[in-house]
């Protein structure tokens, strides 16, 4: 990444920096002033005391001058164009440092890989929270901690030392934060909507519980918060390379606790336990399955259901799972509510197969739950054992992608309504359409493109609508008799008996294959 002057002044913008870039130049590197050189290069900073500078500063190219303040600027450096300049507190930085800080800012790309070198090689340690943490604290020199989404202790980093910080102090041994601090953070408005907006550290400036600035950033995975990691400015100001460092350190942490099956799964309950085992084993044992359901006592009636919820991937914290799977568990009463990997999913049993497991009064009081908290839901066919709740999982999931193909404005969703779409998507992964796709639907596709007619848009909603000409006619917004001389024309052009249940279902199946494809 190219770096200019204005980078350079944002970087040392901790030591009081003022300046004035009227030309904001791409820079390579620095270079001690030693008097005047013949010629200055303008991808290179010149770095000097002011008292090293002559009053007026004869050019025939641009500079750029990094200077310590030890005495007033001249006015004429002002009023030439062609002069960029910083200028750094002397109480704040010495000439040794400023180098330091200077070849620290043109090395951050090198740092940076080197950093990321480390952090791959610390993710397969057994131990790889504390070791990441441990590489990152090297890095930015400023004291760091883990905290889960419910506020729990993960792993810190800040050597030995005692911090001259009570609230990190007092979190460290009581592994809660105070009444006050919560108080703050929860009236700071600005706070709460860049932690559920902005992938970017929010820095938290409370002088009244707080001795020195805290910059914390949330950690993510599979769309939701799992933790959160902050820094006190402590040893060194924050700069936004280190904020870069931590946002790297925050992808690092989230690939890592993703597998932790704590951060996602709470297992309230025997038949947790066994449920999460089916849906996270490849090939689960049914015997074994009985086996673990007659231990603990529990039963299913002949039929079970799963349905698959999710808010269009917006979860954005584990607070508001957790409020959304209390409400859920308390509408289901008798079924089974549990998070899985950024998503909630429920587990009812029935006595009767149908379509939904749920009777019309429940099925609206669903619906309006779904509606006040903006979530869509997938529900599988009717199954009979639990060993094959995965393969549920998938239908319930398969029945929201296939909804959100067609952009429709509901929020219930059966996988009932979409299996010839899931049969023609599997048909078509292993073999070309032109196998499958009835002839005749090709003649019809060529007569609409010679003669600019619609056939294909009727007979694809005459069959969607169950071959119902009222229904599909007021749809396409067209006569019930012009819809039905359609269909005649139809038939006539392809051949095809659409009276017949198997040629309507090899039809269904082309016009699902071509839109597919399409």
């Amino acid at each position: 990444m190219a770096k200019h002057v204005k980078n350079l002044a944002e970087f040392l913008k901790n030591y009081s920096c003022h300046c004035h870039i009227s030309n904001d130049f791409t820079i390579r590197s620095c270079r001690c002033l030693d008097g005047l050189p013949e010629a200055f290069c303008s991808d290179i900073v010149y770095i000097a005391h002011v008292s090293d500078l002559p009053d007026s500063f004869p050019l025939s190219e641009a500079v750029n001058l990094l200077l310590i303040g030890d005495k007033e600027l001249p006015r004429s450096y002002g009023m030439e164009n062609k002069i960029n300049w910083i200028v750094c507190d002397p109480r704040l930085v010495s000439l040794p440092k400023l180098i330091n800080l200077t070849e620290e800012f043109f090395f951050e790309e090198l740092t940076l890989y080197q950093y990321k070198e480390e952090m791959i090689r610390a993710l397969d340690d057994p131990d790889a929270m504390k070791k990441m943490l441990e590489v990152t604290y090297k890095y930015v020199g400023n004291p760091l901690r883990v905290i889960d989404s419910a506020h729990n202790p993960v792993v810190s980093c800040w050597g030995e030392e005692q911090l001259d910080e009570p609230q990190w102090m007092e979190y460290k041994e009581n592994q809660t934060f105070s009444q006050k601090y919560n108080d703050i953070c929860n009236a700071d408005y600005a706070f709460q909507r860049h932690m559920i907006n902005s992938p970017t550290p929010y820095i938290m400036n409370y002088p009244d519980i707080y001795k020195h600035r805290q910059r914390i950033l949330r950690i993510r995975q599979s769309h939701m918060n799992i933790a959160f990691v902050s820094e006190l400015e402590y040893n060194r100001p924050f700069t936004e390379f280190t904020s870069e460092l931590l946002q790297i350190f925050a992808h690092f942490a989230g690939i890592r606790l993703c597998n932790d099956a704590h951060f996602y799964c709470s297992y309230d309950s025997p038949l947790s336990e066994i449920f999460l085992y089916v849906l996270k084993t490849q090939q689960p044992n049914p015997e074994k399955i009985r086996q673990l359901m007659k231990k603990s006592g529990l039963h299913f009636k002949k039929y079970i259901y799963l349905i698959y919820i999710t808010d269009n991937d917006l979860f954005d914290s584990r607070e508001k799972m957790v409020y959304i799977c209390t409400l859920l568990n308390k509408f289901f009463i008798g079924g089974l509510t549990q998070m899985l990997e950024g998503k909630i999913v429920i587990l009812l049993d029935s006595d009767q197969c149908t379509k939904s497991p749920l009777d019309d009064d429940r099925l609206q009081n669903f619906l309006q739950i779904l509606s006040a908290n903006h979530l869509f839901a997938g529900v599988s066919r009717a199954f009979l054992d639990l060993s094959q709740a995965g393969h549920a999982l998938e239908q319930a999931k398969k029945a929201f992608d296939f909804s959100r193909q067609k952009k429709g404005l509901e929020q219930l969703f059966y996988y009932e309504d979409y299996i010839l779409e899931d049969l023609a998507e599997t048909y078509l992964l292993q073999n070309p359409p032109v196998h499958i796709v009835e002839p005749g639907i090709h003649d019809l596709i060529e007569y609409d493109r010679l003669h600019s007619t619609a056939l294909m848009e009727s007979l694809t909603c005459y069959l969607e609508h169950q071959l119902d000409l009222h229904t599909a006619s007021d749809c396409l917004h067209i006569h019930f008799n012009t819809l039905k001389y359609r269909i005649q024309k139809i038939k006539d052009i392809t051949g095809l008996d659409l009276n017949k249940i198997d040629i309507i279902i090899r039809v269904r199946l082309s016009l699902i294959i071509l839109q597919a494809i399409e």
